[in-house]
């Protein structure tokens, strides 16, 4: 599943940087497709490292939660 997440946001990241791409067409380089998929890499990875994070710390508010409900009991 986790390979499925990162392709996702992958992909949206690639749709996202063409369509900055089309509407910059003047500041276009040379090989444009490395560049976008070079881009859309480094954003895709920053993206998954986050939304990893966010899944983490609501699994230890959890855990928290339970140890509270247990300490009170």
């Amino acid at each position: 599943m986790k390979l499925k997440e990162f392709m996702g946001t992958f992909l949206a990241c690639i749709v996202i940087c063409w369509i900055f791409t089309f509407f910059f067409l003047g500041l276009i380089v040379e090989n444009i497709w490395a560049l976008i998929i070079f881009i859309s890499f480094v954003l895709a990875v920053l993206i998954t490292v986050f939304i990893k994070q966010e899944s983490r710390i609501e699994e230890l508010e959890k855990k928290m939660e339970e140890l509270l409900s247990n300490k009170q009991d």
